[in-house]
């Protein structure tokens, strides 16, 4: 009788908790990023932002205005930019880049023997609310809820760089203020951090130097990076390299910075090797709704028996007497998550990751392949110990003879990053199918990214802490050691590779109207073998038939009170990888200062339902799709940006995410509905 939780597989915010916006140019940050963001013209002397930092609150950041991807390699880099990059032909998808006044220069235009400075930045405020209170735990369990006031936060973005001749470094750091003071105590009413949090984010700080040693086209780059190579709009299954960041959810598809050491070489100008080493890995940074995914009723596990046997063990455990077989009374103890600890890995040679990449542009097409060698960067579960308070709570303290229970299962839990390699493919550029047919027609760009996981196998060790049960007429059943798992496989991952892919396509109509959809196979947090493709399932929620638990249908043993639960317990499913059609347009107007944005993004695969289905005497599995009530779940994300010129900008709008508790978007972890205002000045 015991229970466990886990499967922080949902955690991560929902990457597909937001609709994407359109992919521009260059390939966008991962998973959507709505934030609502009017697209901006990058400064002079700016370097393009690997990750897109969009407006808003929890979806993914809003691309820059509509332009048609880069139809092959740019040519070599000028002589002011770093090693490996060159300007783009407009932001990121979401990118907060230097518009209105051009960067501060000095030393511009003088020969390369001159040092240059350049800087430039942002300064932003950020203000977002949940019109809905959403409140979670139960009477004899508190949990956090999400604040109705989600984000009241101001930002000063600072970009700046030097260079002699071919030496130089760039910056890129963020300072935050967000006004929710952590004082509870008169002491912490003289601490200014307590009071005012703030806090810096280092994106990018590092050295470079160009044609190293003397060979043209061998660069490189050491410090605090981006490397984000993916061609997708917000979804980018080969950006390996760095650890995601959602933290934010209307910033989707951004990742946090990591201390690295970068080589390119480029012998020819349409076609690079790239090679990277990261010294120590990061895990995901986390939206602070994560928690609310920590629910004791998603088992990770693999094997179908295990999971039938745990679900019945814990809802026959947390019943009322009344509720079960007989009137057993054993007493009431249900389960609930009590510690989530994170174990990192060794800080070892052996734990670095590597990276190399080959890129090339044919026929006015993009191509790359990549390898990487490391880690997940969402954590999975490998311990779990079950122990047991005994502390009568009651719904209603001034009736206990009411709906109480006896204690509590607590269950700690440890979390790791298994290792994984990943090959990647990328391939983007632009055609015209129709163009013979008239003139009229424009080009389409498209993109497509495929990342092929090779990962570890994974174990979930589930320990028992003197867990007692008192049966009448039996006395005291102790639950100490470890659980004993059916055919002993306790496996939350097995080593079948998987893929997950992004095909996209955008189409400018004319300078008013642009659109964008794409095919997501397999969300940032979704991991392991399990599609179409192949079977592997994950679980949302799931429960039990207390009522049948002790019959012949649902035998328990009361000496070891080891529950056969496969004929009455029921699961919520969906598949590890699940498949989403992302759909965006932006239409502009007044002279393109005024952008009206609508992103989507639609859950295609659904949810299954496994039950013992009495009449046919087996267990059947029914597939809840995306019309359905139980099946449907979306994200639809509105936004308005107006562009008043000289660098003020003002953007407002929405994220809307919608499904039952067990859907993808309609989960707790994803943080509800949010409505969000947003001003900008960049000098």
């Amino acid at each position: 009788m015991l229970s466990l939780l886990l499967s922080l597989a949902a955690l991560a915010a929902d990457p597909a908790a937001a609709p994407p916006p359109p992919p521009p140019a260059p390939p966008a940050a991962p998973v959507p990023t709505i934030g609502g963001e009017a697209p901006v013209e990058p400064a002079p002397a700016a370097e393009p932002e690997p990750a897109a930092e969009p407006p808003g609150d929890g979806v993914a950041p809003p691309p820059p205005p509509p332009a048609p991807p880069p139809a092959g390699m740019a040519p070599p880099p000028p002589a002011g930019l770093p090693p490996g990059e060159t300007p783009p032909a407009s932001a990121p998808t979401g990118a907060i880049t230097t518009t209105g006044a051009p960067p501060i220069t000095s030393g511009a235009g003088l020969d390369d023997k001159k040092f240059q400075f350049t800087f430039g930045g942002v300064v932003q405020y950020d203000l977002r609310f949940r019109p809905v209170k959403y409140e979670y735990g139960d009477y004899y369990r508190d949990v956090e809820d999400p604040r109705t006031l989600s984000r009241n936060e101001l930002m000063a973005k600072f970009r700046f760089g030097g260079k002699l001749a071919k030496f130089g470094m760039k910056g890129d750091v963020d300072f935050y203020i967000r006004a929710y003071p952590k004082s509870e105590t008169l002491q912490d009413q003289t601490e200014y951090n307590k009071v005012n949090p703030f806090r810096f984010e280092m994106h990018e700080l590092y050295l470079y130097a160009r044609d190293l040693f003397g060979a043209r086209g061998l660069d490189l780059k050491m410090g605090q990076q981006k490397v984000m190579h993916g061609v997708g709009d917000q979804f980018n299954p080969t950006n390996t390299v760095n650890a995601n960041d959602l933290e934010d959810i209307l910033l989707f598809g951004d990742q946090q910075g990591n201390l690295m050491v970068r080589l390119d070489y480029t012998p020819v100008w349409n076609f690079t090797l790239t090679g990277v080493l990261v010294p120590v890995f990061k895990g995901a940074l986390l939206p602070d709704t994560s928690h609310l995914a920590q629910t004791p009723d998603r088992y990770p596990f693999l094997s179908d028996e295990l999971r039938y046997n745990l679900a019945a063990e814990q809802a026959y455990a947390a019943a009322q007497p009344s509720e079960r077989f007989a009137n057993l009374d054993i007493g009431t103890y249900p389960t609930v998550v009590n510690n989530v600890f994170i174990e990192q890995p060794e800080f070892t040679p052996k734990n670095m990751q590597v990276f190399f990449r080959a890129g090339a542009s044919l026929g006015g097409q993009d191509l790359a392949l990549s390898y990487y060698n490391g880690r997940s960067d969402i954590p999975q579960a490998v311990y779990n110990l079950v122990s047991q308070t005994q502390a009568p709570v009651c719904e209603d303290p001034n009736n206990p003879d009411g709906r109480c229970v006896d204690g509590l299962l607590l269950n700690d839990v440890t979390l790791t990053y298994p290792k994984i390699q990943v090959l990647g493919f990328n391939m983007t550029g632009e055609m015209n199918p129709f163009g013979k047919i008239h003139k009229s027609f424009k080009s389409i760009g498209y993109r497509f990214e495929l990342g092929v996981y090779f990962p570890q196998e994974t174990r979930l060790v589930v320990e028992q802490d003197n867990v007692t049960v008192t049966v009448p007429l039996l006395g005291e059943v102790v639950k100490d050691g470890e659980y004993a798992y059916p055919n002993g496989d306790n496996r939350v991952s097995d080593k079948r590779p998987f893929a997950k892919w992004v095909l996209g396509l955008d189409y400018q109509f004319n300078r008013f109207l642009y659109m964008n959809t794409q095919w997501v196979h397999g969300m940032v947090d979704e991991f392991g073998a399990g599609d179409w493709i192949q079977p592997g399932y994950a679980v949302r929620g799931s429960g039990a038939d207390v009522s049948r638990i002790g019959t012949e249908d649902c035998p328990m043993d009361l000496g070891t009170f080891a529950i056969e639960g496969s004929k009455c317990a029921s699961e919520w499913l969906k598949p590890k990888l699940s498949d989403y059609l992302v759909w965006g347009t932006d239409l502009r107007l007044a002279q393109g200062s005024f952008l009206i944005r609508l992103f989507t993004i639609w859950d295609l695969t659904g949810v299954y339902k496994s039950e013992w289905d009495v009449d046919a005497g087996e267990r059947v599995l029914t597939k809840r799709g995306l019309f359905t009530k139980d099946g449907f779940s979306a994200v639809i994300y509105p936004a308005l940006q107006y562009n008043f010129g000289n660098g003020l900008e003002l953007h407002g709008g929405a994220l809307v995410q919608l499904g039952k508790p067990w859907s993808k978007f309609g989960a707790p972890e994803t943080g509800g509905h949010q409505i969000w205002l947003r001003a900008r000045y960049s000098y």
